[in-house]
């Protein structure tokens, strides 16, 4: 047997593959698949286990999947299927070179892999105003993540994911804290990772770890849910030596609510939540957001149909899947968020956000789809009573 069907067999025992009942469920429960396309997770399994052979099939239908989670969440036997899919990819790119179709002609992926020159001098923190107060160094710090590069370049529809940064930095700004934001810090890698390009995420791993010494950090709270699952449990793996907390934003403000002193102005509108796949199915916080938003007075909160463990994600994850099946999936997810009467829409995902802002832009729907779109952090801000602190 050679090297590479050995590692094969490894990724499947580490992941249960063989576990697999043949049920469909996870078929069943695809997006990709209820949109229209042509995938099986069920199929993937059976030809990875006993197919081997049909090296086409099995290298195309890696880089269909979504890696929403959806799937592992309705399999009886466990099956971690979208970890499944993380190393297969890493294990393809490594040993053929092969990366998969990636949205924008791979640039995101691109910039990400800028990021892990050791000299790379950055301008990403000229959003910096007074209706914020930071420092350079210190114990805590914020990771900004790819908010400010996510404005540049999808500033033809008009997204605007620095505010999700601006309104953290103002709710940590409230709860006394001024935070540090690194000048050279780097993108936290989970596009490269799960698109097979461990050496770069590793490096990126590393150079954030320096960063983050250097500037004299021993905590840092993200809002971003993919920062958060990439430096919490990701970047210790890289980093043996790693020894920073991190915290996510929501819970950071979940804690800090508990203890009393917080207020928030009433808000008379009919909103509905967006689950990120990463923050909900694959990091487990589902409650927290809801939590958070039941505190503002006068808020109308409606579920979607399919919300918490079975909220549909937002048709793309990685930058890699962005075509017609995805944006199918994303049409469909603005007609439940329209379903229920909302007039905002709340979600805490800057990629939810700019795949969704995306979909809603589209010149074929005459703006049928539209509707506003705002990270639950900025609504967390604006409603806070800041004369109370």
């Amino acid at each position: 047997m050679s090297e590479y069907e050995q590692k094969i067999d490894k990724i499947i025992r580490d992941q249960s593959l063989y576990q697999c009942l043949e049920c469909g469920k996870c078929s069943a429960s695809c997006p990709r698949q209820l949109a229209g396309k042509e995938y099986s997770p069920r199929l993937l399994a059976h030809k990875i286990i006993a197919e081997r052979e049909d090296e086409a099939f099995i290298e195309n239908s890696i880089w269909e999947c979504l890696t929403c989670g959806q799937c592992g969440e309705r399999c009886p036997s466990g099956v971690d299927f979208s970890h499944l899919i993380l190393e297969m990819r890493t294990l393809l790119a490594g040993t053929k070179g092969l990366k998969g179709y990636r949205s924008h002609d791979g640039a995101l992926h691109s910039w990400m892999r800028l990021m892990t020159s050791p000299n790379l001098q950055q301008e990403r923190l000229g959003w910096i105003d007074t209706r914020v107060r930071v420092a350079a160094y210190g114990k805590l710090a914020f990771f900004t993540g790819c908010a400010p590069y996510f404005d540049v370049f999808f500033s033809g529809i008009r997204v605007d994911t620095l505010s999700i940064v601006r309104d953290s930095v103002r709710l940590l700004n409230f709860m006394g804290i001024v935070p540090a934001l690194l000048a050279n810090e780097r993108c936290c890698g989970h596009d490269l990772l799960w698109t097979g390009d461990r050496e770069n995420f590793e490096t990126l791993c590393r150079l954030n770890y320096h960063e983050f010494k250097a500037a004299g950090v021993e905590e840092v709270v993200v809002s971003c849910p993919e920062c958060f699952y990439m430096l919490s449990e990701y970047m210790p793996q890289v980093v043996p030596e790693f020894d920073i907390k991190v915290t996510l934003l929501i819970e950071l403000l979940e804690r800090e609510m508990k203890k009393g002193g917080m207020a928030f102005r009433p808000l008379k509108r009919k909103v509905t939540f967006q689950d990120p796949c990463r923050l909900g199915r694959i990091c487990g916080r589902y409650d927290t957001p809801r939590s958070l938003l039941s505190l503002i007075p006068e808020m109308g909160f409606r579920e979607m149909e399919n919300s918490g463990r079975s909220a549909v994600c937002c048709g793309n994850s990685g930058f890699i899947n962005c075509d017609a099946y995805s944006k199918r999936i994303q049409v469909q997810r603005l007609h439940e968020a329209k379903a229920t009467a909302a007039d905002l829409l709340v979600t805490a995902c800057p990629k939810c956000m700019i795949h969704l802002t995306c979909t809603m832009r589209d010149p074929i729907k005459h703006g049928s789809l539209a509707m506003e779109i705002r990270d639950l952090a900025s609504v967390l801000a604006d409603q806070i009573e800041w004369a109370a602190k």
